[in-house]
């Protein structure tokens, strides 16, 4: 059971409430939290990292998404995610809305890959994935 961090930051929800939606989840046995560097620019990572401030992040497996797909943007976006989300480590990193037929050509030849591996490597990521979001057989 998750929570989704995209709407921590919608139209409507005050950082308060953002926060409060976290920790009451944790405290009730959610552990797996989802968000993605660019929902709400940056604002749902900033609330979830408050949330998981005061041992709340031990509860929690974090993970989120990035949607560079060279190098450079991959490690800034990690880098960025892992300030707002206040963490030294996040458990999953996707590779966010592997939609197009070159989307994984793109990855692994723009070396978005690379950078991603380096942060494993570095410790900032345990595990790496992709998000897909439409059937394959609709590309």
């Amino acid at each position: 059971m998750g929570i989704g961090g995209y709407h921590l930051a919608t139209p409507g929800v005050n950082a308060e409430e953002g926060i409060r939606i976290v920790r009451v989840g944790l405290e009730q046995g959610i552990n797996f939290l989802d968000n993605c560097w660019d929902y709400n620019r940056g604002e749902s990572e900033l609330r979830m990292g408050k949330a998981l401030r005061d041992g709340y992040r031990k509860k929690a497996f974090l993970m989120t998404k990035i949607d560079g797909r060279d190098k450079a943007t991959a490690a800034s976006q990690i880098n960025d995610s892992s300030k707002r989300l206040q963490t030294d480590q996040i458990d999953l990193l996707q590779f966010h809305k592997v939609i197009r037929d070159n989307d994984p050509d793109r990855i692994f030849a723009w070396s978005a890959l690379e950078a991603v591996l380096e942060a494993r490597k570095a410790g900032k990521v345990r595990y790496i994935g992709f998000t897909g979001h439409k059937s394959p057989i609709f590309i």
